[in-house]
């Protein structure tokens, strides 16, 4: 892949200024896909087998 982008990982953990039940990280992956992630998943491993969920397949209110 020569457009390949490098894996960036965001902790949002703290962001609303409360523990989240669940601790999650959100994960670009090299295609540019972003995925919301448990905390300890690898992201240089498939991120699907680790049950992350890819963001553009679940359903986000827009607002609209």
């Amino acid at each position: 892949m020569e457009n390949a982008q490098e894996v960036r990982v965001e902790d949002y953990t703290d962001l609303c200024g409360h523990m989240a039940a669940r601790p999650l990280k959100f994960v670009k992956d090299r295609d540019g896909y972003g995925w919301l992630c448990d905390k300890n998943t690898d992201p240089d491993r498939d991120l699907r087998k680790q049950g992350c969920w890819r963001c553009d397949e679940m359903a986000f209110p827009t607002g609209d």
